[in-house]
């Protein structure tokens, strides 16, 4: 009797065990499962750009990143030589975004955005991604010539020197003629009154001349 009754007992510790033990395998693996991952990006993953990006944003799942002295959460953006074009500073973390900034235009070309991470439950990842910069061609870049701009050229000789103005007391031509008044002017008079003298005296002459006659007659 006791051999037989302890069969069924044996079955359901055995059931209860396995039942346990799938749900302990279960709860182990989903932590493991539920670590922390990028869901978004700018600029996302494969785009491509026709104007240079100012900064790169990356945002995680979870309650927020893991931040300290001694904890690298960090953002590189690399062109083709491997050489970084963000900014020397650490990225800066706030919540679960991460973001830096790029000082400079990113020329065309092909940028991989590499990142290492620290998650809101230890766990680390370094990751990447990458995204192309296309701008349109200028004129200058793709050769077509651009219209040429007519210069005028200054006129470099120096204009001739404006004679000066003379008043009318500076004025050769007047001081000349004025000088010309004064000599005529004295002059005329002089000859003026000498013939003036010789009609009085050739007159007088002429009367003196009539009364002598007169007497002798």
């Amino acid at each position: 009797m006791h051999t037989a009754s302890s069969a069924p007992v044996r079955l359901r510790l055995a059931a209860l065990s396995g039942t346990a033990a799938l749900v302990l395998a279960t709860l182990t693996a989903a932590p493991a499962q539920a670590h922390d991952t990028l869901i978004s990006s700018s600029p996302e993953e494969g785009e491509v750009l026709t104007q240079p990006p100012v900064e790169v944003v990356l945002e995680f799942s979870g309650s927020g990143l893991t931040t300290g002295d001694a904890i690298t959460n960090d953002i590189w953006v690399l062109d083709s030589e491997e050489e970084n074009w963000a900014s020397e500073d650490p990225a800066e973390v706030e919540g679960s975004t991460m973001r830096t900034e790029i000082p400079e235009p990113l020329p065309n070309g092909e940028y991989e955005v590499a990142y290492r991470v620290v998650y809101s439950d230890g766990h680390s990842e370094e990751h990447s991604f990458s995204f192309e910069v296309d701008l349109p061609l200028t004129e200058d870049e793709s050769g077509t010539q651009t219209p040429e701009v007519e210069v005028i050229e200054e006129d470099t000789e120096a204009p001739a020197a404006a004679e000066p103005e003379l008043t009318q007391e500076e004025s050769p031509v007047t001081m000349v003629d004025s000088e010309d008044d004064e000599d005529s002017g004295g002059w005329g008079g002089i000859i003026g009154w000498g013939l003036l003298a010789a009609a009085v005296l050739a007159l007088a002459a002429v009367g003196g001349y009539a009364v002598s006659r007169r007497r002798r007659q």
